[in-house]
């Protein structure tokens, strides 16, 4: 097998920009990385870098071939880490970061009481947010995200867990104190509580009805929307395998459960693809978990 390492020094030129930037990343001298790459051009005879004083650039050649060499250096680095796990116990800090409301759903309870049981040595760190977190830019393990925003970078790693439809509901005090719902225009006519606008195709059958909410209480937390609305302050649209044990409870109450509304597919996701040691064994729990809660979503 021929000599890997001039294409890994090539990928790492790319990576930083410069010789002497890829030297201090890998522990090099800037003239043995220009050896590597004047190698690299000689043993296959193409020109791979134009340089000049100020900075370098890719050639043609050089873009194409280092697509390749970023592959194999993430392999090389996944090849290691999969090494590593074979000897590394399932113990340390995870980091991971979810919706608000996620805390309700049976799924993630149930695998934050396996995690307690199972892996006592893990600590799991929790981190709630509703807006989109960098995991690289904030060192998140693992992302818990839904809908179509889940893989906003060509790199990251989605594992499915669950698809949800959302539901409408209210609290039954809501619904006993205002006017009775019927059909979707009626639903115009009552109090709303979001964090995003509403624009759902709503199905019944052959039947389809636009349903658009814009004059609604504002909640910038999930989980303040799913409070309110317990507190019989609205109507809200929620994930069914959020509300799973209020709906069972009776403490919330679904309104036009015959007409369907869109569904949003969850994931765990990651930076890589090979992992820790305690990060794999957080992800097992989270998608054995997920798909045993999948037929009590209601």
């Amino acid at each position: 097998m021929q000599d890997i390492k001039p294409l890994l020094v090539f990928s790492a030129v790319l990576e930083h920009g410069s010789m002497h930037a890829a030297a201090a990343a890998l522990g090099m001298t800037p003239s043995a990385v220009s050896q590597h790459i004047s190698r690299l051009e000689a043993l296959h005879g193409v020109k791979l870098l134009q340089r000049s004083t100020r900075r370098l650039i890719p050639t043609d050649a050089g873009l194409s071939i280092g697509s390749y060499c970023r592959r194999l250096q993430q392999t090389l680095a996944d090849t290691q880490q999969a090494l590593d796990n074979l000897k590394t116990e399932a113990a340390g800090e995870v980091r991971i970061t979810l919706t608000s409301s996620l805390i309700h759903a049976p799924a993630w309870q149930n695998a934050f009481k396996r995690l307690q049981h199972e892996f006592p040595a893990i600590r799991p760190v929790l981190y709630l947010n509703d807006h989109l977190a960098d995991l690289q830019q904030e060192s998140f393990d693992i992302a818990l995200r839904g809908g179509d925003t889940a893989l906003d970078a060509p790199d990251l790693i989605a594992r499915p867990l669950a698809v949800w439809p959302w539901r409408i509901c209210a609290a039954p005090a809501y619904l006993d104190a205002h006017e009775p719902i019927t059909e979707p225009e009626a639903l115009h006519r009552h109090r709303w509580i979001n964090r995003l606008p509403i624009h759902h195709l709503m199905r019944r059958g052959t039947e389809t009805y636009p349903l658009h909410i814009d004059n609604s209480l504002y909640c910038n937390q999930l989980c303040a929307v799913h409070t309110l609305t317990l507190g019989g302050f609205g109507l809200s649209l929620q994930l069914a395998g959020e509300i799973s044990t209020a709906l069972a409870e009776g403490s919330l109450q679904t309104v036009l459960p015959e007409w369907t509304l869109p569904t949003v597919s969850l994931y765990a996701v990651t930076s890589y693809r090979v992992q820790s040691a305690k990060t794999e064994a957080v992800l097992r729990v989270l998608q054995q978990s997920f798909a045993a809660a999948q037929t009590i979503a209601p």
